[in-house]
């Protein structure tokens, strides 16, 4: 399964979107993601940020 929404998968109409890519031995199909380096501190806010919002909803 693959999520591909927001701006960033130039989506002009925002709504969820999820492929579903079934695969098979030898099929030639890849997907090669960068895995992005992100500052800890940063790291750090975005779960507190996380933590604040589920807290928020009890």
């Amino acid at each position: 399964m693959l999520v591909c929404d927001g701006e960033a998968a130039f989506q002009t109409v925002f709504h969820f979107h999820l492929h579903v890519i079934p695969r098979y031995a030898e099929d030639g199909w890849t997907l090669k993601a960068a895995s992005p380096e992100r500052d800890r501190s940063l790291l750090d806010s975005d779960a507190q940020a996380i933590r604040d919002a589920i807290a928020s909803t009890g």
